[in-house]
């Protein structure tokens, strides 16, 4: 290894070091803040370190967040990702291995939804789910966000497009019909891009603020984001070591989520490159 190679490769490792904690500086802070008392918090100079822990802090802000919040994101987010999942797979891999009359436009209408800005479908959606009678109730909740498919759906067409047609035809040889041809052969084969995509939909599932804001008015029907929001309209009677084990806690799921599951995200972010 030359020398000049030596000092780039060094110099390349300690600028991911330095980024990575100047990324990782507000999340500690956070950490460290949501178990402070309320006067530490806001004392000058700053602690680095609680001087003493208030584990209470965390009954606290479950009070304040309440556990029906938590409740409904556990559900909003997984019925999004599981039914938004099932969908834009078997859709894709319709659009892409099967021959059935009017495949070609359905699938130019997919790619036009893509260039249509969510914004300009939300009050026609509201309207909708207003004549449903669906506001505050979970149908109204999912149901718009899980028929947001074109992207998923046009992910997955592409990536089955690439798998060779050769497999499913010896598979069909052997007598399996199309249903054990998906179950058996293009699921298992489907590992990288369901991992990205699950990712993907989960965050943006448990962070969803406007929609339900939107769809949602009883208390009872609200999740995490819409619980959070009012620590900036009551942050003045809200201790802000509260504030902070609050958000604390409404981001840990995700990171537990994300530790647990790191591994299969990376093959499949770095298998959706390869493709």
């Amino acid at each position: 290894m030359s020398a000049g190679h030596h000092w780039r490769r060094r110099f390349h490792i300690s600028t991911v070091i330095f980024f990575g904690l100047l990324m990782a500086a507000p999340f500690y802070w956070m950490i460290i803040n949501s178990f402070k008392s309320s006067r530490e918090v806001v004392a000058y100079p700053p602690t680095w370190w609680p001087t003493e822990w208030h584990f209470e802090n965390v009954f606290a802000a479950l009070a304040f967040l309440d556990t029906t919040a938590i409740v409904n994101s556990v559900i909003f987010t997984a019925v999004i990702t599981i039914c938004q999942l099932t969908l834009v797979v078997m859709t894709g891999f319709a659009l892409a291995k099967m021959q059935f009359l009017g495949r070609g436009a359905l699938l130019g209408l997919f790619i036009l939804t893509l260039f249509v800005p969510g914004q300009v479908a939300t009050i026609p959606t509201f309207i909708l789910v207003r004549n449903l009678n669906w506001l505050d109730t979970f149908m109204g909740l999912c149901i718009p966000i899980i028929a947001q498919t074109s992207f998923g759906v046009f992910i997955f067409r592409q990536f089955y497009v690439s798998m060779p047609n050769e497999i499913l035809d010896a598979a069909k040889i052997d007598g399996a019909n199309w249903g054990q041809v998906f179950v058996r052969i293009v699921l298992p084969l489907s590992g990288p891009p369901i991992a990205a995509y699950t990712a993907v939909t989960v965050l943006t599932a448990w962070n969803m603020y406007a929609w339900p804001l939107i769809s949602t008015t009883e208390k009872d029907m609200r999740v995490l984001p819409l619980a959070l929001a009012g620590l900036g309209q009551s942050f003045s009677q809200t201790p802000p070591n509260i504030a902070m084990m609050a958000v604390l806690l409404s981001t840990l799921p995700i990171i537990i989520f994300f530790i647990l599951c790191q591994r299969y995200f990376i093959n499949g972010l770095g298998g959706s490159l390869k493709e």
